[in-house]
């Protein structure tokens, strides 16, 4: 699968633009603020319907306009081509979705049409951020692949929204009893304990299968001084714990701890215990010790462990799609070569010629010779003042 083209009608700096693409490698050069990671935002909102960045959508509209469309041609490997057409209506606060000439009514069910992965400065965030952060991330790419898995979560967040303000209420105002509110919070909590198990056992299952591609990538970028290290961490179950027991047996203990915590979640206002609280955590093993990347890594350390944590994201996509009709995801890297020795440019130059069609930005034009070394066939954009020029 791949991006034919792309028109975008007052989105960011861009007035109108229209754009068609490589179907191997798209290089995006010019100075910074002049709008070459619009491009990229605009691709993932065609594939996310939001923002890569997190910018909402009124964001996006440019500054003197009331709306912005966004839209492009995605074509797969026999030869069939899907229209979207994204708009967004500032004044209504109003967003439009359409997929052929079919209105998507409920965004979330678009996910994974046109599987993508991004990887931005914004993803250095990963191993210095927030724990939200790191769930966000993997939320999503788990997400593209498996549509019960997004299910569970959308449920999941339901629950916990409802049980959150319900506990945020008691606390303010103090309207129910104890005993009222424990057998309103019963509900929630059962549903919390479903929709949290089968979100925790998934994930448990996809860092096991993740960890093969991201030792891979890791070893081809750096050699073998280094190994990454990635683990998850919950509250309900220990390491190893979930693995030994049956799902039945699971969710109820994962009952047994709600219970527990009921006390401290009815003090503090809030839901303490859950998926949602858990993290990826992050080491590296680096001749023979083994350390935390959020407080140990070094500037570059940081850089190149992200690199290889979102390469090794395409080839798990790639790998879990293989058996469905979507095709290979669409790769975007923004300004990934900054902060990053030669000797491992090259070998990222090297890596992504065996993906699916790639879009890089840089400000650096002489990064294009390395990649000649790799690709016969670039199409190169300037990007200046909210316009794109084809250069030969």
């Amino acid at each position: 699968m791949f991006l034919d083209n792309l028109h975008l009608e007052n989105f960011k700096n861009y007035s109108r633009c229209s754009l068609t693409f490589n179907q191997k490698l798209n290089f995006i050069f010019g100075e910074n603020g002049n709008g070459k990671t619009n491009i990229l935002e605009a691709i993932s909102m065609l594939c996310y319907t939001k923002s890569f960045l997190l910018n909402s959508d009124a964001d996006c509209v440019n500054y003197a306009e009331n709306s912005f469309l966004a839209a492009g041609e995605f074509c797969n490997a026999s030869g069939s081509r899907n229209k979207i057409k994204l708009s967004y209506d500032r004044l209504e606060n109003s967003k439009s979705l359409l997929y052929g000439s079919e209105k998507v009514t409920r965004m979330n069910d678009f996910i994974g049409q046109f599987p993508l992965i991004v990887l931005s400065p914004q993803d250095l965030k990963l191993t210095n951020g927030t724990p939200q952060d790191r769930r966000r991330n993997f939320d999503l790419l788990i997400s593209q692949i498996s549509k019960v898995y997004l299910d569970d979560l959308r449920n999941f967040n339901k629950v916990i929204k409802q049980k959150n303000s319900l506990l945020r209420d008691n606390l303010f105002n103090g309207r129910y009893s104890k005993h009222e509110l424990i057998s309103l919070l019963e509900p929630w909590n059962e549903e919390l304990a479903d929709f949290g198990l089968k979100i925790l056992l998934r994930r448990l299952d996809f860092i096991e299968e993740f960890k093969v591609y991201l030792h891979k990538c890791f070893s081809e970028i750096v050699g073998n001084r280094y190994v990454p290290v990635i683990t998850y961490h919950s509250d309900v179950f220990v390491d190893g714990e979930a693995a030994s027991k049956d799902v039945f047996s699971l969710k109820e203990e994962f009952a047994n701890k709600l219970k527990d915590k009921l006390e401290l979640e009815i003090k503090r206002g809030i839901s303490l215990l859950g998926p949602h609280r858990d993290n990826y955590i992050f080491e590296m093993e680096k001749d023979g010790r083994l350390f935390d990347i959020k407080t140990f890594a070094s500037q570059g350390e940081h850089k190149t462990f992200v690199v290889s944590l979102k390469l090794s994201e395409f080839g798990y996509m790639k790998e879990n799609l293989s058996h469905s009709n979507t095709g290979d995801p669409i790769l975007l890297l923004d300004d990934v070569f900054s902060e990053l020795d030669k000797s491992r440019i090259n070998k990222i130059s090297s890596m992504i010629t065996q993906y699916n069609q790639v879009f890089l930005t840089t400000t650096d034009h002489d990064y294009i010779k390395i990649l000649r070394n790799d690709f016969s066939d670039i199409t190169s954009f300037q990007i200046s003042n909210g316009s794109a020029v084809l250069v030969h």
